[in-house]
This record gives C-alpha cells, structure tokens and sequence, in this order.
C-alpha cells in the first residue's frame, strides 16, 4: 500500500467515530460547551460554511436546524469571503468547518474581513489559523489522514450532525441511538462489500452521476468529490429532485447514475427515479433500505435514523477500486495538495 492510499482511513472509521460519539456527547465537551453559546447567544442568524467536503458534511445539520426554525444558511466559504462578508456581525453565529484550519479562503477571511460573529471551527488541527480565531473548537478527533478526505468528512459529518441535535434540544442518548447503528452499518459494508461484485461497468472510465435528497444528497455531493479527485474521472451531483428539471435528458447507453436513497419521505421517489434510469438504459447502482430484488446492482442499508454516515462508506470503497482500475494510485493527487494554499 501506498503512503496515499487511503484504505486504512476507510477502515478506521467506524472504530474512530464511535470513540468521536462518546468524547462529544460527554458532558462538558467542547462540542456542549460550544452548544450552549450558540444557544444562549440566539443569533439573528447561523451561517455555516466551508469548502469541499468539509462543506458538503454541514449539509443535513443545516436541514435540522432549518426544520427547528433557526435562521441558518448555508454558503460555501470563497463566496462569503467576497460577496458575503458584510453580514459577519455581532448578532450572527459563523459555524466554520476546515479539516486543515489553514485552507486558504478561510485563512483570508479570518484575517482579512475580521468577522465580529460568534466563531465555531470544526476543525483536525486545534492549533492552526481557524482554531487560533474561534471562540469555541469542536475537534474532528480523526488523527493523521491520507490525501483523500474520508475520515475527516466523516468525522466532521458526525460533530456537526451532533451539534445540531444538541442546539435543538435533543438529549445525548436520543443522539447516540440515532447515530450508533449508522456505525455498526459502517462496519457491515466494510466486512461485506466488495467492489469488485459490481458489473465491469463500475470500474471503467467514464462520467458518472450522483443524485440523494435530504441528508442524502450530502452523500452524493461528497461521493462525485471523491471520485473526481481520486480515478480522476468527470462526476457530476444533484439532489435528485434536480435531475428531473433537464439532466434527465442525459439517461440512456453510456451514462451511468449513483442513486443515494435516504429513507424516508423521498426514498420511494428515489427508488422510482432508480427504476426508470435503468429502463432508459443508464447503468443504475442504488445504496440505501432496498428491500427487494432489482434488476440493477442495490446495497441495502438497514433503515437508519441517519443514513449518511453508512452510505458513503461503499463510495469510499468504490472510488478506490475505479481508481485502481484506471491505473492510478489511490488518493495520489497530481495537481492538488491535502491543503489548498491558493485562490
């Protein structure tokens, strides 16, 4: 195994995310402690931001907090910086998340705009540029990582999902009963799937499209990352809502589509979107609570409060297989670097 291949990190996780669990529903944590001002400072708004993955992984802890009616928005981090920065004020929360705490557009914020908000960072690194700022650090508690994000997104997945459970007054043990046996689904995909079992189709080059809704489409934003990062291949995402309104124009022989079907209120519509990419024609794998047989490649998930944690797991697996098969070294960047220093 290569210094960047990143199967290791993959593995870890869901070992590494149960000791995350416990260390920030422990009472006095730094992730509680930082709970409590944000709710004791009732904000006139929340604004969560980030780049990559680390921005995509705020995703379904924004929809919580919108669904509680807090005034939370979601921007990525280089547009704050130039067209938002004016409402970095006393009366808002600024929720950061940079696994690094050096990548570059936060760096320039911090220092350039000096935000007067309420600071969290939700950062790997306490001792870097975004954790020196913070009023409050919740750490990723994900160690040394390889090139790819896999361990901080999910590590960062995890605290932020748990943040938002904690403002909006859900008790630890309601938290861990929702989030423990999205890690015990981690560590069945890991000891039960194998890349290799999808059709050839699967590790061949070419585009490919990721669509989810919900807590989901974080896992379709971050699986087309992955893969345009790691096999270097064009991967496209959408909630899968927005794949209706044009770029279904594109199912068909050749194109290939990532069905991410969070339970709940949109699942059968994923699974009927799932069904008709494939009498199209597309090449369809679907992960998520399947529970019957399909004539296009499925891995169930059990039924999970959340899903997320679970279904990027065979992505992680996948993007390393494809990546392989093109003849590339897994989490080997050609052009890019663990931090990105420049805008």
């Amino acid at each position: 195994m290569s210094n960047s291949d990143f199967l290791s990190d993959v593995q870890a996780q869901p070992d590494l995310l149960e000791t995350a669990l416990r260390a920030h529903l422990a009472a006095g944590s730094q992730l509680e402690i930082a709970a409590k001002a944000l709710r004791d400072a009732a904000p006139r708004r929340v604004i969560i931001t980030g780049m990559g993955s680390s921005f995509y992984s705020a995703y379904p802890a924004m929809l919580k907090l919108f669904a509680a009616s807090w005034p939370v928005m979601h921007i990525e981090l280089s547009e704050l910086l130039h067209f938002g920065h004016q409402a970095l004020t006393r009366d808002t929360a600024l929720i950061v998340i940079s696994q690094s705490g050096e990548t570059i557009e936060a760096v320039r914020l911090l220092n350039d705009r000096h935000p007067q908000s309420l600071l969290i960072a939700v950062t790997n690194n306490p001792t870097g540029t975004l954790a020196r700022h913070a009023n409050h650090i919740i750490p990723h508690m994900a160690g040394p990582e390889r090139a790819v994000a896999t361990k901080t997104y999910t590590t960062s997945l995890l605290a932020l999902t748990i943040l938002a459970g904690r403002v909006v007054g859900d008790a630890p043990a309601q938290i861990a009963d929702q989030l423990l046996p999205a890690l015990e689904a981690q560590r069945r995909v890991l000891a039960q799937f194998d890349p290799q079992s999808l059709p050839a189709e699967w590790r061949q080059a070419g585009p490919i499209t990721f669509v989810g809704r919900g807590p989901s489409y974080a896992t379709a934003l971050a699986g087309s990352l992955l893969f345009k990062e790691t096999a270097r291949l064009s991967a496209d995402a959408l909630s899968s809502a927005q794949f209706r309104h044009g770029p279904l124009e594109i199912a068909g022989p050749g194109h290939r589509a990532v069905i991410c079907a969070g339970p709940g209120a949109t699942f059968a519509y994923d699974m009927r979107l799932a069904d008709e990419l494939h009498a199209c024609g597309s090449e369809v794998w679907l992960i998520g609570p399947v529970q019957t047989t399909r004539r296009y490649p499925t891995l169930a998930l059990p039924q999970l409060a959340f899903a997320p944690l679970a279904e990027i797991i065979p992505l992680q697996l996948a993007a390393r297989a494809m990546t392989l098969a093109c003849g590339l070294v897994p989490g080997e960047f050609a052009r890019i670097g663990k931090v990105t220093d420049s805008e």
